[in-house]
């Protein structure tokens, strides 16, 4: 796991001074909790410790009523992308069309501003906010789903929970404990879970881990299937009818999937047509019911799918 002080080192780099200087004196406990920074023009910073929202004082306190808060102006969230960018926007043209860009210790910055067309491409420009998505490895947080279901052979496991419940962190876990004995394929579409800069994973997914930096869900699965020969391919996020089609052409080829969806509860993952398709086909053996942002890490259920 990242020490906070690390983290911060990283972030701040990348802030005006007088941000800088507010964000280091948050408290070394509170330090540790923080999953997100938010910036947005105009409006205060806003800083999420595992799930609860503070705004940041300019004594360099947290505070639930914003009393004396810390500002961004539109010209500081512009320095700031320009400065995530390395002064080059042409450069990361594809990831500001896609709403991110992957920093150093695997730290996501989201971006929000003014969508912007043309030739049905989509772009987006007037940068009006950055979100700053903290990953937290915990290690070993998987380790009881892996020695129950894991430690002696592959199989296909769908993790699923609602917003901030922990199902990434889970996933990622168990990505490192697989990669450290059976040959793993990673598709990390969006740069959560190795977190690679230049290529580079920040975060530890396993040793045998072979690993597919934003490739698209359905091209990055396809081309493990054909080049790497895995056992087990992990993605997170399944969201497609594309995605789905994908998984079920590789697994006939003998591979292992564990991913994640967007659901609260089993009941409501099969609702959807293409992950009910998915399930009904046999690719997953088991389903993990995380317990919500409430309890996050937490895993309310394990159930085996017929």
């Amino acid at each position: 796991m990242y020490k906070s002080d690390e983290i911060i080192k990283a972030l701040c780099r990348y802030f005006p001074e007088r941000l800088s200087e507010n964000i280091r004196r948050i408290s070394s406990g509170d330090m540790e909790s923080i999953t997100e920074i938010r910036i947005r023009a105009g409006r205060p910073v806003c800083v999420t410790l595992w799930g609860e929202s503070f705004f940041l004082e300019k004594s360099g306190g947290l505070s639930k009523a914003s009393q004396n808060p810390v500002q961004t102006s539109f010209s500081e969230v512009n320095e700031i992308l320009k400065s995530l960018c390395r002064y080059s926007l042409y450069s990361y043209s594809r990831e500001i069309s896609e709403g991110f860009i992957t920093i150093e210790s695997g730290i996501r910055a989201g971006l929000s501003g003014t969508a912007s067309y043309g030739d049905g491409l989509k772009s987006m420009r007037y940068i009006n906010g950055i979100n700053f998505r903290i990953p937290r490895e915990v290690k070993n947080c998987g380790e009881k789903i892996y020695n129950r279901l894991l430690k002696s052979n592959p199989c296909g496991i769908i993790i699923c929970g609602s917003v901030a419940s922990g199902k990434t962190t889970l996933l990622r876990d168990l990505c490192r404990l697989c990669g450290n004995r059976y040959i793993v394929s990673l598709i990390d579409e969006r740069g959560e879970l190795a977190g690679c800069r230049d290529g580079v994973p920040q975060n530890d997914v396993g040793i045998n881990t072979d690993i597919f930096d934003g490739f698209e869900r359905p091209d990055g699965i396809l081309s493990a299937v054909r080049s790497m020969s895995p056992e087990i391919i992990f993605c997170d996020e399944i969201s497609t009818e594309k995605d789905s089609q994908a998984m079920i052409k590789s697994a006939g080829c003998g591979v292992k999937f564990i991913s994640t969806a967007h659901a609260d509860s089993f009941e409501n993952l099969v609702r959807r047509r293409y992950l009910y398709d998915l399930i009904s086909s046999g690719i997953f053996e088991y389903a993990v019911i995380m317990s919500g942002s409430s309890e996050a890490g937490k895993i309310r259920d394990i159930r085996r799918i017929s």
